[in-house]
């Protein structure tokens, strides 16, 4: 079960990329925006981020196991990628595009030999140079192959998937049932969970729906994709709406007019991935909250948080846990300059697969279950000063590094940069007495 977020600060003339419906008048923009997503997985189920190097473009390639007819422009991407499949949570390519992916529980039954939507996700960052892009590919994907798969890392999870899709212009949202599939693009914000949310309000819709809306007596404005497809029961323990009304109730008080205009409050759309639904930090019911602990049914847990903080056309700032539950985790940064990832935090290997990322998950992970048990830190005042402290001075060292190297040739000042993030990270993780010097020296 997951959460992905999107939210738009201010906006400002801008152009780029192809639109999906030749015939709209839509105004193209570019906004301070964010996007966002926690991953809720097995608790025990390791997550790293890791950066795909550009590869030649192909008109062919492999999506999980299967190579198909399908462009890959060989972009570079970043991918959160659990530890045992092809494919990612969430991710972002060189041109901008983040995906995340969640869930969703259709009245048709899934494929079990079909696709993961992580690896669909996945496949759409390699081929898409906009979010528009990213639309039209994973319309055309699910209208073609089956997908499904057991997505689960210990028993048995099939379902269909919804998509939240950003790049520098905008966001948009695109939901799924077997081959059916509904889109509409998101204005100031948005938000999607474990539950249908399309509903008389989608852009457009699959060819077979639509000609099934025509055949029949019901007018196109009130067909409501989520009541057709969506099947109630899996709304019983997922509780995808709830979460996705929080969601939106955050995303309401960041974006009010006084938090608006250039600048964007990075610490305040952290907060809110970090968030227990209340201002006194105490949690709601187990599957209730944006940061979801372990401990209750289904067994689930946030295992990893990502974040983009769109700047200017070009220029945004990644930000990622590399651990489970946020609430208790510093999110660390990353630049997308100019089409090129660069990392400001170095002890950390963003290969495919690398080790040393998955052990540094499973440390943290023994250090929440050994030492904090329930993740009870974020009721101690003093834990939570400390952790907003660290955060904002990353967030400060994050906004230098973009603001001293934008349109530069070189990245002179990132040594400095790297140098002080190392300096909040590692000082974090011994004060919490999460990692030993030993590990720290590796």
């Amino acid at each position: 079960m997951c959460d992905t977020l999107y939210c738009s600060l201010g906006e400002a003339p801008y152009s780029s990329g192809q639109v999906i419906d030749s015939a709209s008048s839509d105004s193209k923009t570019f906004s301070d925006s964010f996007f966002g997503k926690n991953s809720d997985r097995n608790p025990r189920e390791p997550q790293a981020l890791c950066i795909v190097p550009r590869r030649a473009a192909s008109a062919e390639s492999y999506v999980g196991e299967r190579l198909l007819p399908i462009k890959d422009l060989g972009l570079s991407f970043v991918l959160s990628k659990p530890s045992w499949i092809w494919g990612g949570e969430m991710g972002i390519n060189e041109k901008g595009v983040a995906i995340g992916n969640e869930a969703v529980f259709p009245r048709v039954r899934p494929s079990k030999d079909g696709i993961l939507g992580m690896d669909i996700l996945r496949a759409a960052l390699a081929g898409s140079a906009s979010a528009e892009e990213a639309v039209a590919f994973i319309c055309s994907f699910v209208e073609k192959y089956e997908q499904g798969g057991n997505g689960a890392y210990k028993g048995s999870l099939y379902y269909n998937n919804s998509f939240l899709i950003a790049d520098f212009s905008g966001a948009y949202q695109v939901e799924t049932a077997g081959h059916r599939w509904a889109w509409r693009k998101l204005e100031r914000r948005g938000a999607i969970s474990n539950a249908y949310s399309i509903e008389s309000d989608w852009r457009d819709l699959d060819a077979r729906t639509r000609a099934e809306l025509e055949a029949g007596s019901a007018a196109p404005g009130s067909f409501s994709f989520k009541e057709q497809f969506e099947s109630k029961l899996y709304l019983r323990f997922t509780k995808g709406e709830q979460r996705r009304a929080l969601s939106l109730r955050l995303l309401d008080t960041l974006c009010a007019p006084d938090k608006g205009g250039v600048g964007a409050p990075a610490a305040d759309f952290l907060d809110i991935l970090r968030s227990h639904g209340l201002e006194d930090g105490q949690r709601h019911g187990h599957m209730e909250n944006l940061c979801i602990h372990a401990g209750g049914w289904p067994a689930t847990a946030t295992t990893a948080s990502f974040a983009v903080e769109y700047r200017s056309p070009g220029a945004a700032i990644l930000w990622f846990t590399g651990t489970s539950y946020p609430c208790v985790s510093l999110y660390k940064p990353m630049l997308l300059l100019d089409g090129r990832f660069l990392p400001l935090w170095n002890d950390y290997d963003y290969a495919e697969g690398a080790e040393k990322s998955y052990a540094y998950w499973e440390r943290h992970r023994a250090w929440i279950e050994s030492v904090h048990p329930e993740a009870g830190l974020t009721a101690n005042i003093d834990f939570a000063a400390r952790l907003k402290s660290a955060q904002e001075t990353l967030v400060q060292i994050a906004d230098r590094a973009l603001l001293e190297s934008a349109g530069a040739k070189d990245t002179a000042i990132f040594p400095v940069m790297a140098q002080e993030t190392r300096a909040v990270v590692s000082g974090w993780n011994k004060d919490c007495g999460l990692l030993n010097q030993e590990h720290e020296n590796k």
